[in-house]
């Protein structure tokens, strides 16, 4: 798999990203929200990501564009980790990661709760243990 997060991997249909919103689970933390829902996606793999963050808690571009780089960073270091558990007949999944903090995040802040996210969302799909995952 490579290290860059490529287009492939990215989720930018609007019809299923409203999908998504409307009919996805949620897996809420504080400061941050993981959205999921199983649905065949139009490209190959098993997950395509999104990351949004509120203009109403950041009203400069700047600062939600850095939010998101962030959040995009996060995800595209651990997701060889775990996405090693899913197995190939299990479905392909898109995640909606919203940042819900109203605060600006350093990456230490970021990285844990999107790890926190992707361990609590691998456990409900694979049934693994807490120590397994």
């Amino acid at each position: 798999m490579s290290a860059t997060l490529g287009k492939h991997e990215r989720l930018t249909r609007t019809k299923l990203i409203g999908e998504v919103y409307r009919n996805g689970e949620v897996i809420k933390t504080p400061g941050m929200i993981l959205c999921y829902l199983k649905t065949p996606l139009p490209a190959p793999g098993t997950l395509q990501v999104l990351c949004t963050v509120s203009k109403r808690n950041f009203k400069r571009a700047h600062d939600r564009n850095r939010i998101r780089r962030l959040m995009r960073e996060s995800y595209r270091l651990q997701r060889q980790q775990f996405t090693g558990k899913l197995e190939p007949g299990d479905g392909q999944y898109a995640l909606l990661f919203i940042f819900t903090g109203r605060q600006l995040p350093d990456y230490p802040y970021v990285f844990g709760k999107i790890s926190e996210l992707l361990r609590r969302f691998f456990r409900n799909q694979t049934g693994l243990s807490k120590e397994q995952v």
